[in-house]
């Protein structure tokens, strides 16, 4: 508001300066430029005044109410509007000596008036306009960071992708609870709302071991890979070593190839 009306004030004065002001007060007859230049300063204070008040009442409401960009222009145009015609109504009285009618006054009055505000009403607008955009994207983060917001991360989702790299399926990384091989598709083994289901990957075991998006995956098998989160013990009986699982019946067991690996692996995650 304040650099609105510093800019308006530098331009009225380079207005006066510059631009011959109240042209519709000459006549034939002289009239001074001294009285010119008195009614000028009357029309430039009644027009700052007038400023003055309906920015400060546009500052009261910004401050109980959010202004969107467009009822500022809105604001802009009433403003524009109803200072135009206050300014019209003194001229009349005070500088009519052309004896013009309110009309023609009017178009005089706003003309100069136009020339005055322009420069102001441009800058005014650009700010408000980056003040808006700004304010739009400090509610957009208030209101992600109030709802707890965030979006999904490697560590919380497994995405799961065909053979051609397309999305299949996709669910929480701790759902999971074991993959199973079955020739050129992969069963996935998951807790869906507390029980155990099951989704079909039209994709091989080998091509999702090799993958970096599948490390908390422990290939055990060669038709097994389990998820670590949901390990609850290793143990061994008759045919090996087995892996038994958070949730779910089924011993995961664990083959001679993969033996130590899986060993060396648990044994680390124990000592650390």
């Amino acid at each position: 508001m304040w650099f609105f009306l510093a800019t308006m004030i530098v331009v009225t004065v380079l207005f006066i300066v510059f631009y011959q002001p109240a042209s519709f007060m000459r006549t034939d007859e002289s009239v001074s430029n001294l009285n010119v230049y008195i009614f000028t300063v009357i029309m430039v204070s009644s027009g700052a005044a007038l400023f003055v008040i309906s920015r400060l009442f546009l500052y009261l409401i910004q401050r109980k109410h959010s202004m969107e960009f467009f009822h500022f222009i809105i604001w802009m145009a009433a403003e524009l509007i109803v200072i135009s015609v206050l300014l019209t109504v003194i001229a009349f009285f005070l500088g009519n000596v052309k004896r013009l009618a309110f009309s023609d006054m009017l178009w005089h009055v706003s003309l100069d008036f136009l020339s005055v505000i322009a420069v102001p009403y441009i800058i005014s607008v650009l700010i408000f306009n980056l003040d808006d955009r700004r304010q739009r994207l400090a509610n957009l983060q208030a209101t992600l960071e109030s709802a707890s917001l965030k979006l999904p991360s490697e560590g919380d989702n497994l995405l799961f992708k065909d053979r051609g790299g397309k999305l299949s399926f996709s669910t929480r990384r701790s759902n999971v609870l074991y993959i199973e091989a079955a020739d050129n598709y992969c069963n996935i083994h998951y807790l869906n709302e507390g029980k155990e289901d099951m989704f079909i990957l039209h994709n091989s075991m080998k091509q999702l071991n090799a993958s970096d998006e599948y490390k908390g995956l422990l290939r055990c098998h060669r038709s097994f890979m389990v998820n670590i989160e949901n390990v609850k013990l290793l143990r061994k009986d008759k045919d090996g070593l087995v892996l038994e699982l958070t949730e779910g019946s089924k011993a995961i067991p664990v083959s001679r190839t993969y033996n130590e690996s899986v060993v060396r692996f648990f044994s680390g995650i124990s000592e650390s």
